[in-house]
């Protein structure tokens, strides 16, 4: 590790698939981050939560999201566990860091509470650029999904918007956010005795899915085999590069209908019969389908070549051996309302221009194609079945990662690790007490020792909770459901064997998984997932949009 402190460049990006990049056998090209992972380090077995909003949680406080106040959305406030924003009993990777003499810096979507006394100014980042929930367009700024700088409102909803770093092009979110993240790395570089920790938050690629046109009709035609077939060409590249054993399958491609839900009235996600084949669909279908998955990917490369930017931006400025980039997801691939996505009847090649500005929740790709971006894993975003939970992780730090292009098999990782690992890069202290509040101790390990390729495999213990969806892995054993409520829901996997989930082993390992569910109660009492919210009498709607 090199004596001086480096700087730190954390890249989360939105609903992207397990093996989506090309350095995880996506068949999207991704040219930058292939070259990070190249050189870097990644490891297979990194861990997310199955939402936006939790897993921002998890990453900026080392804490699982009930710990940290964040359980569910940030639109319901049900008190601890569910409170919508960031609590008092967690520090920051900013507020950690600033202690510790870094610069802090955040560009992109923050989603951790939306009210004022939960916005990123109050939270350690002394620049903000962003927004503070979710965004509804890439082209525009929608009411509700307004950009603020430093608190104050930087980008209204009532004009086309301009990008003020690029006025003579036509905005695009996944642009500006990078402009914003060179920008503050420039003002940054003015004082080089303080290194600088930026967090960088793309909403690529969760849908409406608007990308460049140059980039999507780069793809069309490239998806006319299906998803069934290019789920088998990935997998046998997957397990090529060795990100997958050999003896890896495909599990069925299952959909799902979820009705409707008002607040916190939960109900379960019920599997349907499998998806649909390729190869029974209309030709004039086929065409369709294959544009709504170029979106897809272009939004995909667009994003890759965002990236592209900063790390050319810091190796002309020489820094780029010295600046830790640690690459994630923050959920599985969404296969939200549809085999087809959002808005199919509605929404296609023939009448994109029309809508291609509109903004709002225009269309996604549905559960087909998040299939594949998700290979070879089962389920999707809101599930805490591995399609959901399992996010691909890039570290690239010349100085500081002791193999050039490891690849980590036998190690599981969760965002709760992003913490202790900064915390030892940075020489910082994470507190007992900060301002005068107690802080829940966390709970994640560093990655150093895997970077200095010193550390030996180490089983460990990991837990999930989200809306009713439910999960404990410890060691390769994976107890998991879809609905914690009913005590016989629980599957078993072993996940040395079967990390598809095919196979549930509850029938032949009882005692297994009556141990495992009372290890996920007594962790679910201690961490503030239960009581249920919807067993609670506190509920409070969080006004929406923020102002």
């Amino acid at each position: 590790m090199s004596a001086k402190r480096p700087n730190i460049i954390t890249i989360l990006v939105d609903d992207m698939g397990f093996s989506d990049l090309g350095c995880f056998g996506g068949e999207i090209d991704t040219p930058n981050l292939d070259r990070l992972g190249a050189s870097g380090f990644r490891a297979s077995q990194f861990y997310n939560t199955p939402r936006c909003c939790p897993s921002r949680a998890c990453l900026l406080t080392g804490l699982y999201p009930h710990q940290a106040g964040v359980g569910m959305m940030v639109y319901r406030d049900f008190g601890d566990g569910y409170q919508g924003g960031l609590n008092d009993r967690c520090v920051t990777t900013a507020e950690v860091l600033r202690s510790a003499g870094y610069q802090t810096m955040l560009s992109g979507k923050w989603h951790v509470g939306h009210e004022p006394q939960f916005r990123p100014e109050l939270r350690g980042f002394d620049k903000f650029t962003g927004i503070y929930t979710h965004i509804d367009s890439y082209w525009k700024v929608l009411p509700g999904c307004e950009i603020y700088r430093d608190g104050e409102l930087f980008i209204g909803s009532d004009a086309v918007p301009t990008d003020p770093y690029a006025p003579d092009q036509e905005f695009h979110t996944t642009e500006f956010f990078t402009n914003v993240a060179l920008d503050y790395i420039d003002q940054a570089c003015r004082e080089p005795d303080d290194p600088f920790y930026l967090h960088l938050c793309y909403n690529a690629p969760h849908f409406p899915l608007e990308a460049p046109d140059e980039l999507i009709n780069k793809y069309r035609g490239r998806y006319r085999k299906g998803w069934d077939q290019l789920r088998a060409e990935k997998l046998e590249r997957m397990q090529a590069m060795g990100i997958v054993p050999t003896s890896q399958t495909l599990p069925e491609v299952v959909g799902f209908d979820q009705e409707e839900r008002e607040g916190f009235d939960f109900k379960p996600s019920v599997d349907s019969c499998g998806l649909p084949a390729w190869d029974s669909l209309s030709d004039s279908d086929q065409e369709e389908l294959d544009f709504r998955r170029s979106l897809y990917a272009a939004q995909v490369e667009h994003m890759d070549l965002n990236v592209g930017r900063v790390i050319d931006d810091l190796a002309e400025r020489g820094i780029l051996d010295e600046t830790l980039i640690l690459f994630m997801s923050d959920n599985g691939c969404s296969g939200e309302l549809g085999p087809f996505g959002m808005n199919w009847s509605n929404y296609h090649s023939g009448n994109y221009p029309e809508w291609r500005t509109e903004g709002g929740w225009a269309t996604a790709q549905g559960q087909c194609w998040a299939s594949l971006s998700n290979t070879p894993l089962r389920k999707y975003k809101i599930f805490v079945h591995e399609g959901g939970i399992a996010s691909p992780l890039i570290a690239h730090w010349p100085q500081g990662i002791a193999e050039s292009g490891q690849l980590c098999m036998d190690q599981t990782f969760h965002l709760i690790d992003i913490m202790p690992t900064l915390c030892e890069v940075a020489g910082a202290q994470y507190p007992i007490n900060y301002q005068g509040r107690s802080i829940t101790p966390g709970e994640g390990m560093s990655l150093l020792p895997w970077f200095n390729g010193t550390a030996p495999p180490m089983e460990r213990t990991l837990y999930w909770q989200h809306e009713i969806n439910a999960a404990i892995r410890d060691g390769n054993w994976k107890l998991v459901t879809s609905d914690d409520r009913d005590p016989n829901a629980w599957e078993l996997y072993d996940l040395s064997a079967d990390r598809s989930e095919s196979e549930d082993l509850s029938q032949l390992y009882p005692e297994k998984l009556k141990e495992l569910k009372a290890k996920w109660r007594a962790w679910a009492k201690s961490s503030d997932v239960l009581p249920y919210p919807e067993t609670r009498d506190s509920l409070r709607r969080i006004p929406w949009p923020p102002s």
